[in-house]
C-alpha cells in the first residue's frame, strides 16, 4: 500500500519542501513512491506521532502563563522546548527513512515565521 497525498504532504511539510514545487525535489519524490511496504508502515507511524505531538504542543503553548512580569519569564518553556527536540528528533528520522536531507527545523522558534507557526516570545 503506498502512502496516501495527504501522508506524502505531511512528510513535505515536516521536511521543509514546498508542496507547490514538487518537480524540484527529484529525490524526495522519488522516495515517497519509492518505499518499502515496511518503510511506508514506518513512515505512517510518525507522521501520526508528529501530528500527534503538534497537537500536544499547540496545548503545551496554551498552558503557558507569565511567571515574573518584569523579564517575562513563561512558565512551562521547558515543556515546549522538550517537545520541539522531540518533534525534531522524529523529521530526522523521517528524513532518514527517505534517504533525504530536512530543508528547516520544523519544530522551532527561529523558524516560526515559515513552517511551524509558533512565535518566538522573548
Amino acid at each position: 500500500m503506498a502512502l496516501s497525498e495527504v501522508q506524502k504532504a505531511d512528510c513535505r511539510r515536516y521536511l521543509g519542501y514546498s508542496d507547490r514545487d514538487r518537480g524540484l525535489y527529484n529525490a524526495l519524490e522519488g522516495a515517497l513512491t519509492a518505499l518499502s511496504p515496511e518503510s511506508e508502515v514506518r513512515v505512517g507511524t510518525l507522521l501520526t506521532r508528529l501530528n500527534s505531538l503538534e497537537d500536544t504542543l499547540f496545548g503545551a503553548v496554551d498552558r503557558q502563563k507569565v511567571v515574573k512580569a518584569e523579564d517575562v519569564i513563561l512558565a512551562g518553556a521547558a515543556e515546549v522546548r522538550t517537545l520541539w527536540a522531540m518533534g525534531n528528533r522524529m523529521v530526522s528520522n523521517l528524513a532518514s527513512i527517505l534517504g533525504v536531507a530536512s530543508r528547516a527545523p520544523y519544530f522551532s522558534s527561529t523558524n516560526a515565521s515559515s513552517t511551524s507557526g509558533f512565535a518566538h516570545r522573548g
